[in-house]
């Protein structure tokens, strides 16, 4: 069996080799323009292209608020339009700019991720919503520009914040596996929903015939009552339609709490799916781990915290507490110290030896490039120090080596 599972871990790292050779570099200045577009970039024109468009997004909501208000000058409101149109054209650039460099950007994709084939960016679930932010207020924008037309569209614009969260993927992970839990809180919704709209009409219908006029007008007391809104408009009057509002609140309480319940501790599990998983592809990736089990990588793997940091900061200073270790997963950093910096690669780690002895930090640690690291505490290094001795055994020795050459 083990000798299968090595066979097929060789083809897969054969077929990945292939389709990486088969990608072409691209000409320097798309390169850069892809960079830039690449929205997990960590790169400073990335990181500054990204700044922009949020900064734009606020800029357009404002605006578009200022352009609705009924107390604003002419030329506040001209000021407003203009910005409005301003954004919504350059919204649309970046889109068109998008589709032009579908091919790049997904091979720019497919290398980063290191698979062997991906769909065109116009496919993509992000490209469908950066058409979906623009392209209504586009087509309305000529037809019905007035505060309640077309610039209300500028609020679908926030939409493009989610492109840079995993939040909306989340939820529909954790509705699709909590949703026997979650149809079942539903059922339950529906049933004190129901039961109090029905109970209410029947007690109020002789006291206030004009209010609970009929099971639909309930249906809205029952809501407002068992979210505990209470808008005042509907209040019971009777002792057996009081004695249902207190049953129904009650029962919204209880329903309203299971579902944040069921939803908390989805979410909760899922990240900490999301976290161990990445960090298990990162700890493949560093030659220090090459020959660990899966057990031991599964151990480290809960214990190590991905970080990304961008080209030329830095990572530690001298002179502060030694809390924690790194690997390098993918980039370069430099060892600030004297008579020469050393530079460390993918593979390589520091930070071992404040944590070993306790010391302060002996020097500042800055990135070469773009950087992706795995971060070890001082109390996880003790737990795996007690788990897996091996591992802690070549750090002591690459910690023991580094202070017998230089210090770091």
């Amino acid at each position: 069996m083990r000798r299968n599972l090595e066979w097929m871990a060789r083809c897969m790292e054969g077929t990945r080799r292939m389709s990486l050779s088969r990608l072409q570099p691209l000409p320097p200045l798309v390169d850069l323009l892809v960079g830039t577009l690449d929205r997990q970039s960590m790169t400073m024109p990335a990181r500054l292209y990204r700044r922009v468009e949020a900064a734009l997004i606020l800029i357009g909501l404002l605006a578009m608020i200022v352009f609705t208000a009924p107390s604003t000058t002419e030329g506040e409101h001209l000021l407003a339009s203009a910005v409005l149109i301003c954004v919504m054209v350059l919204f649309t650039g970046d889109a068109v700019v998008r589709v032009a460099l579908s091919r790049p950007i997904t091979q720019r994709r497919r290398r980063r991720e290191q698979e062997n084939g991906g769909t065109a960016w116009a496919g993509t679930a992000w490209g469908a919503l950066d058409v979906l932010t623009v392209l209504p207020m586009a087509i309305a924008a000529p037809f019905s520009w007035t505060p309640t037309g077309a610039p209300l569209l500028a609020s679908l614009w926030l939409l493009r914040f989610a492109r840079y969260s995993g939040g909306g993927r989340m939820l529909a992970t954790v509705i699709l596996r909590e949703r026997e839990p979650i149809l079942g809180v539903l059922l339950l919704f529906g049933i004190v929903l129901t039961g109090g709209a029905v109970l209410g009409f029947l007690a109020e219908r002789h006291a206030q015939p004009q209010v609970f006029t009929s099971v639909g007008s309930s249906l809205w007391w029952a809501i407002t009552t068992l979210t505990t809104t209470g808008y005042g408009d509907m209040v019971p009057v009777t002792l057996f339609g009081r004695m249902v509002g207190g049953a129904v609140m009650i029962g919204g309480l209880g329903t309203i709490s299971l579902l944040a319940g069921i939803l908390a501790t989805g979410f909760s599990a899922e990240l900490k799916r999301t976290e161990f998983l990445r960090s298990w592809d990162m700890i493949s990736k560093v030659s220090f781990f090459e020959n660990a089990g899966a057990a031991t990588i599964a151990d480290v793997a809960a214990l190590l915290r991905p970080r990304d940091f961008p080209a030329r900061s830095v990572v530690t200073r001298r002179g502060q507490p030694g809390d924690c270790m790194y690997f390098i997963v993918d980039g370069e950093v430099e060892i600030l110290i004297e008579p020469k910096p050393i530079r460390l690669g993918s593979g390589d780690f520091f930070g071992e030896i404040a944590i070993l002895t306790g010391a302060p930090r002996n020097a500042t640690v800055m990135t070469v490039r773009a950087t992706q690291l795995l971060s070890l505490d001082i109390a996880d290094f003790r737990a795996l120090a007690a788990s897996r001795p091996e591992l802690t055994d070549i750090i002591r020795k690459e910690a023991d080596r580094r202070l017998g050459r230089e210090p770091q």
